[in-house]
């Protein structure tokens, strides 16, 4: 019994022994790090990196033997973030005596230290021995590197024309050196504004104080502002001013009163907020443009979301009304095949003359497909369509007839005369 057991022992051991030996036959021939050959037998400096950059990784493998399946990977490991340091080939085939040579792509993420890691590369497949080759890399950013980390606005989404905007600014040292006098300036180009606050000291990063927050800076916004969105843009200024980084984001200004009361003379109607759509269908938002102004004007209608849709405006995005006419038009959205299921959002903007007069924040319902709700869909869109063109044909009727009533009216009074 026991002769048996050390038998299958035996077998087993030379089995496990000669898979690792099948794979053993390939090797990491060499590794290239951003264009540099590395090695295993010394520290690998990698000096002055960009977070938020990446590295390539060159891995070239080499085989005595025929393997299926194999894989390449890069990992680093020990970064205390949720976005992992990590990059895998896809998945190819390897004949003997033929160099394979994959490109790998690793993300320095910004909550990486300066410090030192272990690059382990793995070559393996579905069912042998992994072969691995660790590299030891020490990471080395730059001198001088703050970092705007966030940037708080009061009020944080609009303003009115002839109010003040208030902004503070949190910086990080992500550098290795400490940092005096950094200079904050916040300011609007469009409308030519700008506050500036000094951060006295950051300390180097890893520091206890290498994080810090301005005082609230003060921008008025000019009190013939035009209605519409502007850029809000964040410098900071470091090593002794020699350096800066930006940051970028948008306030939306509310015009003064003269300014409404001319976008008061076009009247704006939209038929329907929110619809629903199945991915890879339309739906339709009919809307209609009254110039209720004493001349005629051209209209620009623009559609914009994200990604997930594409969209078009129909019979054109460009109309001229005339005074006292009223014109409709359709908004269509179509979301994607892979649109994201759930509520998603999109504006309609409305300008004449180069202004924008509104901006109509729209919604849609994306649903998964189904045929039969693609139908359904486009027999609602149809119908919402014919009634708010009935609804226009109302309007257009009801401002001839007035029309005409005066022009009665005038001759009679002459007829008096």
């Amino acid at each position: 019994m026991i002769k048996k057991l050390l038998s299958l022992l035996t077998l087993f051991i030379v089995g496990v022994l000669m898979s690792t030996a099948a794979f053993a036959a390939v090797s990491i021939e060499q590794v290239k790090l951003d264009g540099d050959t590395i090695t295993e037998s010394s520290t690998n400096f990698i000096l002055d990196v960009q977070r938020g950059d990446t590295m390539d990784v060159k891995v070239m493998v080499k085989a005595t033997e025929d393997h299926d399946d194999v894989e390449v990977e890069a990992v680093l490991r020990g970064i205390d973030s949720n976005d992992k340091v990590e990059d895998i080939s896809e998945t190819f085939d390897m004949k003997s005596g033929v160099t394979y040579t994959k490109k790998l792509s690793l993300p320095l993420v910004a909550k990486m230290d300066q410090d030192r890691y272990k690059l382990r590369v793995r070559v393996s497949d579905r069912d042998s021995a992994t072969v691995e080759k660790t590299y030891e890399l020490e990471v080395d950013t730059k001198r001088h590197d703050v970092e705007i980390r966030d940037v708080v606005l009061s009020p944080n989404t609009e303003v009115k024309a002839g109010r003040a905007l208030l902004a503070t600014v949190r910086l990080r040292n992500i550098g290795e050196q400490d940092e005096d006098g950094v200079k904050v300036v916040v300011s609007i180009p469009e409308l030519g504004v700008s506050a500036a606050d000094f951060v006295d000291e950051l300390e180097r990063e890893d520091d206890n104080d290498d994080q810090a927050t301005t005082e609230e800076m003060f921008l008025r916004i000019p009190e013939d502002a035009e209605t519409g969105k502007y850029t809000v843009r964040v410098e900071a200024w470091f090593d002794d001013g020699d350096k800066k980084n930006v940051k970028e984001t948008t306030i939306y200004v509310l015009g003064d009163e003269k300014a409404a009361k001319a976008q008061e003379k076009t009247v704006i109607a939209v038929a329907v907020d929110k619809q629903s759509a199945s991915q890879g269908t339309e739906a339709g938002y009919p809307i209609t443009l009254t110039n209720a102004g004493s001349e005629s004007k051209t209209y620009t209608i623009a559609a914009d979301g994200a990604a997930w849709a594409t969209f078009r405006v129909a019979p054109s995005n460009v109309m001229v009304i005339g005074a006292g006419e009223s014109k409709a038009f359709t908004v269509f959205v179509k979301a994607n095949d892979n649109a994201p299921v759930g509520q998603q959002t999109f504006m309609v903007t409305v300008s004449s003359n180069d202004k924008v007069l509104k901006q109509l924040p729209l919604s849609v319902d994306v649903q998964k497909a189904d045929g039969a709700s693609q139908l359904k869909r486009g027999l609602e869109v149809g119908l919402v369509v014919l009634v708010i063109l009935l609804v226009v044909i109302g309007l257009i009727i009801g401002f001839s007839k007035l029309r005409g009533d005066n022009e009665g009216e005038e001759k009679d009074e002459k007829t008096y005369y």
